[in-house]
């Protein structure tokens, strides 16, 4: 039985029986027959609290306390861990201000020293840049030493061969000196040196025979051009020859292809003058026949015949027998009608009209 008594629980048990936890069955059995009372119990590896759930006469009350005892050592575990962390919490808000403390005392050093760091940077810069330039000016300064090298070493080996070309040319100085001894005194002209005085004759005279060398030379090329050239002349006025002849023969066979021609013209001329000699005669009867028949068709209100040309002449001529054949119709349809006649100049002259549309009209005279 359990009774509460003040917020607390008490669990009222039965007496219990003295347990005994046997390792191994079957163990003991002599002691079991002599002592009854003594409960055995298996060993078990479950916890307690697993006991108690799993148990089929464990009390719900039982059970709830139990909760409850978890409940408290939880709530206490959390007020432990509460507390933990606040004392944490407030060594972390320390630590923190420790920290923004030192930030600012880094920052105050940083801000005391920048003037220092960049000073420090401005020397190691110009400390590199003195680096460089003392790097190449020393570069410049080896490649000069060897380019002088090189050129000492040139010059040695010149100064040696001049040292070689004044041993080998001293015969020659010696020879020179044996022509002095030969020559007249006023031979030379008076300078430093006799031998320099000879050796300039000699250059002169060298000079003097080279220029009229090179002058023969010049002479030879230009009379050689000047004979090709005259060979080139000659070709050409050979080959100018043959084409004058060539152009020549066919203006020759073209003159007399155009002889032929005027002479066939000059046949052509005489017979046109001929027929256009009859065609001009034959043009001129025309013209006078119709002059006269214009004078003839002609009226007082018409227009002077000096005023009209040919065509107007014959316009003139056409109207007047287009007027007499309307005459003519009309005495036709009368049953007493006689031929149309015509009286001109003391002469009576009968109008014969082959038909309407036709412009040739024959005039009979009596």
């Amino acid at each position: 039985m359990t009774t509460m008594a003040r917020g607390s629980y008490k669990l009222e048990l039965e007496e219990q029986k003295r347990n005994v936890f046997v390792t191994q069955l079957g163990a003991r059995q002599d002691e079991e027959e002599a002592e009854e009372d003594i409960r055995q119990y298996p060993v078990v590896k479950e916890t307690a609290g697993k006991l108690i759930e799993s148990g089929l006469n464990t009390m719900q009350k039982t059970l709830l306390l139990k909760r409850e005892v978890e409940v408290d050592k939880a709530n206490l575990e959390l007020q432990e861990k509460k507390e933990e962390f606040h004392k944490r919490m407030h060594m972390c808000e320390e630590r923190g201000v420790d920290i923004q403390k030192k930030q600012q005392r880094m920052k105050d050093r940083v801000t005391k020293f920048e003037k220092f760091i960049n000073e420090n940077e401005a020397k190691r810069k110009r400390a590199i840049q003195k680096y460089q330039t003392e790097l190449k000016l020393r570069e410049s300064k080896n490649i000069e030493y060897d380019l002088l090298c090189h050129q000492l070493e040139e010059l040695k080996e010149k100064h040696q061969k001049l040292l070689d070309k004044l041993e080998r040319y001293k015969i020659f100085e010696d020879y020179l000196v044996k022509v002095l001894d030969v020559l007249p005194e006023n031979y030379l002209e008076l300078n430093d040196s006799m031998i320099r005085s000879l050796m300039d004759r000699h250059r002169t005279l060298s000079l003097t025979n080279q220029s009229l060398v090179e002058r023969v030379n010049e002479l030879y090329d230009q009379h050689e051009q000047e004979k090709e050239r005259l060979e080139d002349m000659k070709y050409n006025h050979n080959q100018q020859k043959l084409v004058i002849n060539s152009k020549l023969a066919e203006l020759q066979s073209i003159n007399e292809q155009k002889e032929e021609t005027n002479s066939h013209l000059e046949e052509l001329l005489a017979n046109n003058q001929h027929s256009y000699r009859i065609q001009s005669q034959t043009l001129g009867q025309i013209l006078m026949a119709v002059n006269n028949l214009a004078e003839r068709c002609h009226k007082k209100h018409d227009p002077p015949l000096d005023t009209l040309d040919t065509s107007s002449r014959l316009t003139l001529i056409q109207n007047y027998f287009i007027e007499r054949i309307g005459v003519e119709q009309m005495a036709r349809s009368s049953p007493t009608s006689s031929p149309p006649t015509s009286v001109r100049g003391g002469h009576v002259q009968q109008v014969r009209i082959l038909s309407p549309t036709t412009k040739t009209i024959h005039i009979p005279r009596k």
